[in-house]
């Protein structure tokens, strides 16, 4: 079990998500005893079904931390906007209504992998979403000399998922399409869980609970993974 941090320490949200690096390396320091400017840079994997709210965590987290948020969705709309020569092959397979190529998305991964701004440290929005996908993921980290990363799995229950996805009104948002992109994500990504579990890398938070309950939770347990409070 967690031990949270101390009330004092329980921001709420508005103020919790905008804490600046300054702050945050602040409470680091009061309540683990160590300097927060001392901290690594962080690597972290995002999963979770569509509704799970891993989105909204990782740009929340990316500004606290000053690191980058990357999903495949930006990079793919920014390489099509750019008309780049990748871009220009994955608009190819967008407008014909196919799922853009695991080889395709790596050369993208690749390209961003190899910006000055990656040193900092990363989170990775729903990606990988296959085993394919993550041992490709393997290979790039090593090419880059990347350390490995922490995988946060935002579990979620399909009523509540599928909840949340109504509310937003979309209008191609209906509960028998949504439970189907529910089960695609059962078959094709549910397995990565298993596997960085198998990796003793593997973090999961509650993704019920509400934003800002979500927040709090996903910063009390990385702040634990990197570093251990004083006997």
């Amino acid at each position: 079990m967690l031990t949270l941090l101390p009330p004092q320490f329980r921001l709420d949200f508005a103020a919790f998500r905008v804490l600046s690096l300054g702050h945050w390396q602040h409470l680091v320091t009061v309540y683990f005893g160590v300097s927060g400017r001392d901290i690594k840079p962080m690597q972290l994997i995002f999963l979770g079904p569509p509704g799970a709210g891993k989105g909204t965590q990782a740009s929340f987290l990316a500004e606290r931390r000053q690191i980058p948020h990357i999903s495949t969705g930006d990079i793919l709309r920014d390489a099509i906007a750019g008309k780049t020569a990748l871009g220009i092959q994955a608009q190819n397979h967008v407008e014909a209504g196919e799922l853009v190529p695991d080889l395709l998305i790596m050369a993208l991964m690749r390209e961003r992998f190899g910006q000055s701004d990656m040193v900092r440290g990363w989170i990775l929005d729903g990606f990988p979403r296959t085993l394919p996908q993550a041992h490709a993921l393997d290979q790039l980290l090593s090419l880059f000399r990347q350390p490995y990363p922490r995988v946060v799995h935002f579990e979620s229950s399909p009523d509540i998922l599928v909840k949340r996805m109504l509310a937003r009104g979309r209008k191609d948002d209906n509960e028998d399409t949504i439970r189907r992109r529910l089960d695609v994500y059962q078959e094709d990504t549910a397995p990565l869980i298993d596997f960085y579990q198998r990796r003793r890398c593997l973090t999961t938070v509650n993704g019920n609970l509400s934003v800002d309950e979500v927040a709090r939770t996903l910063e009390e347990a990385l702040l634990q993974a990197q570093c251990s409070p004083p006997v």
